[in-house]
């Protein structure tokens, strides 16, 4: 996790120094999408869900490379499965142990930084990490003591995808996103990670 930041960084730095900054376009726009997931972990559902997502975008790019840094705002949830309150019972409240499936939502700000590589005219590779704050989180079924004490509020992932320009401004992504971090905030020795697919339409302004 930690080479992967700091790659991405070293990266980034090397886009900036190496290329002609005559050549170099700055980029700043508005961003709007849909994100599918699914969470993986024993206790939880791994069912794909799917919500939208928008945000802003601030960037550079030259004649062979980019970065590339959104703010993305999105909410997203996780389901648990049958034998969470079992594994977790220290965590329930008490009268909730007989609730199935409960479901927790999340109101979550990411902020993406990409280093892009130009592959065709119009085309540009990107990866690097992806940093997560979860800005609010609701135990919609009331079933657990302290929700923070389940559910980290952070986490970080490693993103993959493409971008490609299109006239009017506009440009479109479709990404990977692979959960890095473990979301489990307990002593249950569980790890819980999220994957997502994303796909977004850009506009510069």
């Amino acid at each position: 996790m930690h080479n992967l930041i700091r790659s991405t960084i070293v990266a980034a730095g090397l886009s900036l120094f190496t290329q002609n900054l005559k050549a170099q376009d700055l980029h700043v726009g508005i961003k709007a999408g849909a994100t599918v997931y699914n969470n993986s972990g024993r206790e939880l559902s791994r069912k794909f869900n799917a919500f939208p997502f928008g945000g802003v975008y601030l960037g550079f790019s030259g004649e062979k490379m980019s970065v590339i840094a959104e703010g993305i705002f999105t909410q997203t949830r996780m389901v648990t499965g049958d034998n969470f309150n079992q594994v977790f019972n220290g965590y329930i409240r008490n009268g909730k142990e007989q609730i199935r499936n409960a479901e927790f939502a999340f109101s979550e700000l990411s902020v993406p930084v990409l280093v892009g590589f130009k592959a065709l005219p119009f085309t540009w590779f990107e990866i690097g990490p992806q940093f997560t704050k979860i800005v609010n989180m609701n135990d919609r079924d009331e079933i657990l003591t302290e929700v923070s004490n389940v559910h980290k509020d952070s986490y970080i992932s490693a993103v993959i995808g493409a971008r490609v320009k299109l006239p009017f401004r506009l440009h479109v992504t479709g990404r990977y996103v692979m959960g890095l971090s473990n979301r489990n905030n307990t002593d249950v020795s569980e790890r819980w990670t999220t994957q997502h697919f994303q796909l977004g339409v850009g506009f510069g302004l």
